[in-house]
């Protein structure tokens, strides 16, 4: 059982961030911003202050170091399949869209994505950086910190299997939201599902001693090639359950992977 101070923190991380999401919701309806990048402008100030709360407690080095000893080699061979899932958005877009070769150029070389070249769509390279910064920067930030850092932080006292499922699970949760601004009832209960399958692959990924600047950069590339793609969520079906199947793959490797680990620092300590 989870005690009942430790549970009220977890609340309390979960209903600070459903707060932010609901002023920014309220902010985006009161000034109907066109632009991408401002309409999450109201959670800007949550990313700052968790960025001053790790900065006044010196714990940027906890959450973002890596915490487990790997070559380089093999941190890329363990971190390839979120590559080849934004490689599969990237060619499932369908297209590149931007007004100069200029501009897809230094797109490609922004995402550091050598294979490939559609999938992007915007009206200037200076909408596209701002999208970017911001998906990555304060949305994918706010939501790492919180779900994959001081929540799953806070659960790993009790097991890392509670940590992963339950973090995953309230991050899934916070997704439902988006009901609210009129999505439908079967797009919003697919994205529960993807958050909650996405949850467990980056709270796994931390907990097999990833930093969690890795989660946090993956969830903003992700932000932005879903915002930023000509194609509706609607007209790419086959490839969203695609990805599903393939990240409940990963995250079932990453389950069993971290119980290996488990056992055999058990059998090394005894």
């Amino acid at each position: 059982m989870i005690k009942s101070k430790l549970l009220w923190k977890v609340i309390g991380l979960e209903i600070l961030v459903i707060f932010w999401f609901v002023v920014n919701g309220a902010y985006v309806s009161m000034t109907h911003p066109t632009a991408h990048y401002l309409q999450f402008l109201g959670i800007v100030p949550l990313a700052i202050g968790i960025a001053f709360y790790l900065t006044k407690t010196k714990k940027w080095p906890h959450f973002f170091s890596f915490q487990q000893n790997m070559s380089f080699r093999t941190r890329i061979l363990f971190l390839s399949p979120l590559l080849l899932y934004l490689l599969i958005i990237l060619i499932g877009n369908k297209g590149v869209h931007g007004n100069s070769i200029t501009d897809l150029v230094l797109i490609l070389y922004l995402l550091i994505i050598l294979i490939g070249n559609k999938g992007v769509h915007g009206n200037s390279i200076t909408d596209l950086v701002l999208i970017l910064l911001t998906q990555t920067l304060v949305i994918a930030f706010v939501e790492e910190m919180v779900f994959r850092g001081f929540i799953l932080n806070l659960l790993l006292s009790k097991s890392y299997k509670v940590a992963v499922l339950l973090s995953s699970f309230l991050f899934a949760f916070t997704h439902s939201l988006n009901i609210l601004s009129g999505q439908s009832v079967a797009n919003t209960i697919f994205q529960i599902l993807f958050a909650f399958v996405i949850g467990m692959v980056l709270a796994l990924l931390t907990v097999n001693g990833q930093s969690i600047g890795i989660t946090i950069a993956f969830h903003g590339l992700n932000n932005f090639l879903q915002f930023t793609s000509p194609v509706d969520a609607n007209d790419s079906f086959l490839v969203n359950y695609a990805l599903l199947l393939f990240l409940s793959g990963y995250a079932f490797y990453l389950w069993n992977r971290k119980s290996t680990l488990l056992v055999s620092q058990h059998q090394i300590s005894s």
